[in-house]
């Protein structure tokens, strides 16, 4: 037994801290560091090999000759000689980001994933059950629990500006190679001449060129608006990067990218240029209002707008698959037909669409109705769970971050949306956007975790007093 020494008067017990009190822990805004976090430089190789890998970027020109890029077989997917060795790539990508993220951050770094997406993954595996090719509905699982764990990996190891970063610099890359094979192998670097000769570059397809030049660019522009250049001479290289890109969009000739990019910059500028939650929230609302009056505008002048832009009132053929596809899953519209099973040989569920309409899609041009063909309504809706989720730690993290990295989410958000609008690019295994979803989902949770955003920890017990004097207790 032991006395507690107390000080003697009001004034001194006033000034002392309260008796086992935990030590204060300041709510301060995110710190500029913690935005720029970068990985080691050899995770930084491994992030940035996986993310040209996972925009499906090289392999598939240094696995296919240029007859086979396109070439459909029976079981109605692309012909690839290289499909073994490719899945070795991944295996080894999946298999170290799972050992770093144990030996950095241990088991525990799993509670930063989030738990729809989770459900999500275990509901395409269970999908197995219910698809008509089981074995290819497990083997694209396992690819996609694989796409996950690289996406926490990098979710943990990056802020939000430099994975803005990366992915400016990423894409970078693959727009010099795509120039440069487009201007010096035209037989690879384009499209077929049936199909417009529209640059495609080390994509397989121009809408997978397109894409990553939107990223890249609106990434970019992010990073300039975020970190603003001084130095002359770095400006220009960085403005000469976006030319190399805006080209290589152009080029590709993509609606879709376009409007993306377009959607994505405009974006940027807007939730950049002010820095108080208040304005934010009502350039937020505004800019809400003026999409949603240009998509009314569209829907009212649908067929001169798709003339403008040189399609069809069908979006090259985008409506007859989303009837078909609706209609399927009228059908069976809870489960699904099972993951990557729909389109996956000609006697599958949407071998009926080849047949009936000459035309031999093998996915949806939609993210959402490919995403219910998949693993149903019930899939469905805890991807909406989750980009519920996401919103909110947005909305919560936006207000007390100086630095305006959280905004980087913003603009994601909305490109996750608009990529999806008129291609299928939501559950993919070795997919781009599921990846980034992953990564920005885990680094907004790490974010919101470290920066005690929750409520202050109640204060620790005062001593007892008898007529204003501290009383010692005793402890054994």
């Amino acid at each position: 037994m032991s006395a507690t020494p107390f000080p003697r008067n009001r004034a001194a017990l006033a000034a002392a801290p309260a008796a086992d009190a935990p030590p204060a822990r300041p709510r301060t805004p995110l710190l500029r560091s913690a935005a720029d976090l970068t990985p080691s430089l050899f995770d930084q190789v491994v992030c940035a090999i996986g993310l040209i890998l996972l925009w499906d970027a090289l392999l598939s020109v240094m696995m296919s000759a240029p007859s086979q890029r396109f070439i459909l077989r029976a079981g109605g997917a692309p012909e690839s000689s290289g499909d073994t060795i490719k899945q070795l790539i991944f295996a080894g990508l999946y298999a170290t980001a799972l050992l770093r993220i144990v030996m950095l951050h241990g088991v525990r770094a799993f509670r930063y994933l989030s738990i729809p997406m989770a459900l999500m993954v275990v509901l395409a595996i269970a999908s197995s059950q219910w698809s008509h090719d089981p074995s290819l509905t497990i083997r694209r699982s396992v690819a996609l629990v694989g796409t996950t764990i690289f996406g926490l990996y990098v979710g943990l190891s990056y802020g939000e500006v430099a994975l803005a970063r990366l992915i400016h610099r990423a894409v970078f890359v693959l727009a010099v190679l795509s120039a440069l094979l487009a201007v010096g192998l035209p037989s690879y670097g384009l499209m077929p001449a049936e199909q417009g000769s529209q640059w495609r570059g080390v994509f397989s397809h121009k809408n997978g060129l397109g894409d990553a030049m939107a990223f890249g660019l609106t990434a970019g522009l992010f990073v300039l608006r975020s970190r603003p250049v001084t130095d002359t001479m770095a400006l220009v290289w960085r403005l000469g990067t976006f030319a190399i890109m805006a080209g290589c969009l152009a080029m590709s000739g993509s609606a879709t990218a376009l409007i993306v990019a377009t959607a994505g910059m405009t974006l940027v500028m807007l939730v950049t240029h002010r820095q108080d939650a208040g304005s934010l929230a009502l350039e937020l609302y505004g800019g809400t209002m003026v999409i949603m009056l240009a998509a009314i505008f569209a829907l009212l002048n649908l067929e001169s707008i798709t003339a403008l832009l040189g399609r069809d009132i069908t979006l090259t053929g985008r409506t007859l698959i989303w009837d078909f596809a609706i209609r399927m899953i009228e059908q069976q519209p809870v489960l699904g037909y099972g993951f990557s099973a729909f389109w996956s040989g000609l006697d599958a569920p949407g071998a009926l669409f080849w047949r009936t309409s000459g035309r031999f899609d093998i996915h949806a041009h939609n993210g959402f109705i490919q995403t219910t063909l998949d693993v149903g309504l019930l899939g469905l809706g805890l991807f909406l769970v989750a980009y519920a989720i996401y919103l909110s730690r947005i909305a919560r993290i936006v207000p007390v971050d100086r630095s305006g990295a959280a905004r980087w989410h913003i603009v994601f958000a909305m490109m996750l949306l608009l990529g999806n609008v008129a291609e299928s690019s939501l559950l993919i295994q070795n997919g781009l956007l599921w990846f980034l979803f992953t990564a920005f989902q885990t680094r907004l949770a790490k974010t919101v975790h470290a920066h005690a955003l929750t409520p202050r920890p109640a204060a620790g017990r005062r001593p007892k007093l008898r007529n204003g004097i501290p009383v010692a207790e005793s402890r054994s």
